[in-house]
C-alpha cells in the first residue's frame, strides 16, 4: 500500500467510523450501507483497472469510473433505479467529505456531484388487504415453539407497522407490557425513537412469547427475537424472516387468492397503514406512528388508496344523478365541494 492509497483508507476509515456515526449520528443500518456502496465501488476498481484493492487511490474515483460502476450496477447486478441512486449518493457523500479535509479533491467531488441520478419509476404501495392479513397471520401453528415466535413476530410487526429492521432490534427490554398503555419502544431511522402502542391481543400473545422464549432470562437487554446456533442466542436475520413469510404466504394464498405470492416484511408496514388511514386515522397522526419526519412521506397512502377514491367517485355521480333528476343547470358535486377534492387527491 503506497502513501496515497493509505491516505484515501484512512478517509474512509474516518468517514465511516466517526464522522457518519458520531458527528452525523445517522443510524448503524445507514453507516452499512454506505459501507457496501463504497467496499463495492473499490472492488468494481479494482477488476477494472487490475490492480491490488490495497492500491487503490482518490485518482481512481473519477467521475467516467463512476459512471462505470452505476452502469455495471444496472446491467449486470440488475438492481433498481432506487438502489443504483443509493450508491451514487455514498459515494458523492464521501467524497464531499474528503474534500473538505483535503481542498485538492474538490475537482473529484464536483464532478461525482454533476453525475445525474436516475429516474425512478413510482410505484403504488403494494399492501394487502384486511381479510388478506387476517388469513396469513393465521397461519403460524402457535402450539409449536417455531409457530408461536413466528405468529408473534408477525403480529407485532403488523401492529406496530415497524420496519423489519426495527423488528430485528428489538430487545426484551424493548417492551412495556405493564403499564396502563402497553407500547413498544422502536429504533428507527436515524437513529429516531418512538414508541408505538400495543393492542391487547398482541400485548396477550407477546406474553405468552416471553414466558415460552425468555422465562429464564437473567437480563433484558437480550435480543426479543433471535435463533440459536450452537447453543448461543442470535439475533433473528432477514433471511430467516423471508423463509418463513414465503412458507405462511405460500399457504395463506390457498385460502384467499388476495395473497400476493410475495409478502415482504415491508407489506406489513404498509398494510398497517393504509388500513389505520381507511378507518378514519388522520395523516398527520399517521405520520407520528410510522415515524415519518413530515406528512409528506405518509401522503403515499392517500394517493394509493384506490377504494375509498372509487367510493368517493361513485358516491358523487349518485348524487350527480339525482341532482340532475331535479334540475338541468347542476354541477358537479367535486366542482363545489372542497373535502371531497381533498379526499380524491389525498388532501385530507
Amino acid at each position: 500500500m503506497n502513501e496515497e492509497s493509505k491516505r484515501m483508507f484512512e478517509k474512509i476509515r474516518d468517514f465511516l467510523l466517526v464522522y457518519m456515526p458520531k458527528q452525523r449520528g445517522l443510524s448503524d443500518h445507514t453507516v452499512v450501507s454506505y459501507k457496501q456502496a463504497i467496499n463495492q465501488f473499490l472492488m468494481f476498481v479494482s477488476e477494472q483497472k487490475n490492480i491490488q484493492y490495497e492500491d487503490i487511490t482518490f485518482q481512481d474515483w473519477s467521475a467516467d469510473m463512476i459512471g462505470k460502476f452505476l452502469v455495471y450496477l444496472e446491467q449486470n447486478r440488475s438492481v433498481s433505479a432506487s438502489t443504483r441512486n443509493q450508491r451514487l449518493f455514498a459515494l458523492r457523500a464521501f467524497l464531499k467529505y474528503a474534500r473538505i479535509l483535503n481542498p485538492e479533491l474538490m475537482p473529484l467531488s464536483m464532478d461525482a456531484a454533476s453525475i445525474a441520478p436516475a429516474k425512478e419509476a413510482k410505484e403504488p404501495v403494494a399492501f394487502l388487504s384486511e381479510d388478506a392479513m387476517g388469513v396469513l397471520l393465521r397461519q403460524p401453528d402457535d402450539s409449536k415453539k417455531i409457530g408461536l415466535r413466528d405468529m408473534c413476530f408477525m403480529v407485532t410487526m403488523y401492529d406496530t407497522a415497524a420496519r423489519d429492521c426495527e423488528m430485528l432490534g428489538l430487545k426484551v427490554n424493548s417492551l412495556d407490557l405493564k403499564s396502563s398503555c402497553p407500547k413498544v419502544r422502536l429504533d428507527g431511522k436515524g437513529n429516531k425513537v418512538r414508541y408505538v402502542p400495543l393492542m391487547k391481543k398482541t400485548v396477550l400473545h407477546l406474553k405468552r412469547y416471553l414466558q415460552v422464549f425468555h422465562a429464564d432470562d437473567s437480563e433484558n437487554d437480550g435480543w426479543l427475537f433471535y435463533t440459536v446456533s450452537h447453543g448461543k442466542r442470535n439475533q433473528m436475520s432477514d433471511d430467516n424472516v423471508a423463509r418463513f413469510l414465503a412458507k405462511y404466504s405460500a399457504i395463506a394464498r390457498l385460502e384467499c387468492s388476495e395473497v400476493p405470492e410475495k409478502v415482504t416484511p415491508h407489506q406489513f408496514r404498509h398494510s398497517r397503514a393504509m388500513h389505520l388511514y381507511r378507518n378514519g386515522m388522520p395523516l398527520q397522526l399517521l405520520a407520528e406512528y410510522m415515524g415519518h419526519a413530515s406528512t409528506v412521506s405518509t401522503q403515499i397512502y392517500a394517493y394509493a388508496d384506490t377504494e375509498m377514491k372509487r367510493k368517493a367517485l361513485e358516491k358523487c355521480q349518485s348524487e350527480n344523478k339525482d341532482n340532475k333528476d331535479r334540475t338541468d343547470d347542476s354541477s358537479p358535486e367535486w366542482q363545489t365541494n372542497e373535502e371531497l377534492i381533498k379526499k380524491l387527491y389525498g388532501l385530507a
